[in-house]
């Protein structure tokens, strides 16, 4: 639905556009890209994603042809970046919406706290609760291995690992960020 809202006065081709240029002003690099291979491969195998817009279409909750919604959809799923430009890119999260780098306000407090909240609770498919209570950060997954999540007032972190679990998130990756959150203490549940 995010995706949807994303397209609002936009053509498919400008929205993908319009999100390169945020993550790289948000990583402050022009290098990071968009992987078509990744893209043209979701689409490929987006059988359930294509069965659910269509079934949020039905209701009306998706207000644009679900062709457009899940192309944009598969080329923000196929972003190229490395550990150190998506940890870059998440700062603005960890800083209560403000990139400590630039200075720049990217959101509102409230705003970022809301992403944050959204991150916990829904990052990280069916396996968010899980990765809440042993990694105890706001994350999100990606299809290939990368996870992004936030320490708030004090990091954005990244990793990758392309083995994933049952659930589609890095297994090997989710690991690591539960032993960082244990040995800093930096769960927002507590130690």
């Amino acid at each position: 639905m995010v995706t949807d809202i994303v397209l609002s006065g936009h053509q498919p081709r400008e929205a993908i556009g319009e999100l390169l240029r945020f993550v790289r002003y948000l990583a402050d690099d022009d290098t990071i890209s968009i992987d078509d291979t990744v893209a043209k491969s979701e689409q490929a195998t987006g059988f359930r994603n294509f069965a659910l817009a269509n079934f949020m279409r039905s209701f009306g909750n998706l207000h644009h042809p679900v062709e457009y919604t899940l192309g944009v959809y598969f080329h923000q799923c196929a972003l190229s970046m490395t550990c150190a430009q998506l940890s870059r890119a998440g700062l603005f999260l960890a800083n209560r919406g403000r990139n400590p780098l630039t200075g720049h306000t990217v959101v509102s407090d409230r705003r970022a706290r809301r992403i944050n909240a959204l991150m916990l609770t829904c990052g990280h498919y069916d396996g968010s609760g899980d990765f809440a209570y042993h990694v105890g950060l706001p994350g999100k997954s990606g299809v290939g291995g990368g996870i992004m999540a936030v320490a708030p007032g004090k990091a954005s972190i990244a990793v990758w690992s392309p083995g994933l679990n049952k659930v589609g998130n890095s297994a090997l990756g989710s690991q690591a960020l539960e032993m960082l959150a244990t040995k800093t203490g930096w769960s927002v549940f507590g130690a």
